[in-house]
């Protein structure tokens, strides 16, 4: 199921709206637990400031962490409109949840029952993609009535983000073999992953 990108959120009172990487030198940038995160963060610039989920709304009030990363929408959901003065739309990690069922439970089902749940699972794939952008237009709009200004990067910025952090940085390697095997194979699906294909994703 597709989110949205996640993006760069910065607390009532920081300074806003971060447009390229070296706007984020030395601000407490909050993380999760993901050695990936803190390293990328790091890579920008940043001071990755791991924090609890549940912590992180009274670590951003607190000036504990300066910014954040979650998707807009979820920033909307979890109540943080209130405590936020910019959102920049960096498309750095795309924001997602896997849902899925045991293999061995589902080839036990009847070949029928198995089509149902194929077909259900393709079209609630399709009507997820289409409620997008539609999602991220309704959480803007409800955060823009505290005052949460957004910025969405021109070409060239993002193209910063791309160089100081971008997965063609040997200092992914590690994560690219951990993850994906080989080298080799993560170039594959890098590959596929650039290729379009039938379904669309409307990017933030």
């Amino acid at each position: 199921v597709v989110i949205d990108p996640r993006v760069v959120a910065v607390r009532k009172g920081g300074k806003g709206p971060i447009k390229t990487p070296d706007d984020l030198a030395g601000i407490k940038f909050r993380v999760p637990g993901s050695k990936m995160l803190q390293q990328y963060y790091r890579m920008l610039g940043a001071n990755p400031t791991p924090v609890a989920w549940g912590e992180t709304p009274a670590a951003i009030k607190q000036g504990v962490a300066d910014a954040l990363d979650p998707a807009a929408g979820a920033l909307y959901v979890f109540g943080f409109k209130d405590i936020l003065s910019w959102v920049t739309f960096t498309r750095a990690v795309p924001d997602s949840q896997v849902y899925s069922c045991n293999l061995e439970w589902f080839k036990s089902l009847p070949s029928n029952v198995q089509d149902g749940i194929k077909f259900a699972s393709e079209v609630t794939s399709q009507q997820n993609l289409s409620k997008v952008p539609a999602a991220r237009s309704f959480a803007m709009a409800e955060m823009a009535k505290h005052n949460v200004q957004f910025y969405s990067p021109t070409k060239d910025e993002l193209a910063q983000w791309v160089a100081k952090g971008g997965h063609q940085r040997s200092e992914w390697n590690e994560f690219k073999k951990q993850l994906a095997g080989s080298l080799s194979v993560f170039d594959k699906l890098d590959e596929a992953a650039n290729t379009q294909s039938r379904l669309y994703v409307h990017d933030a």
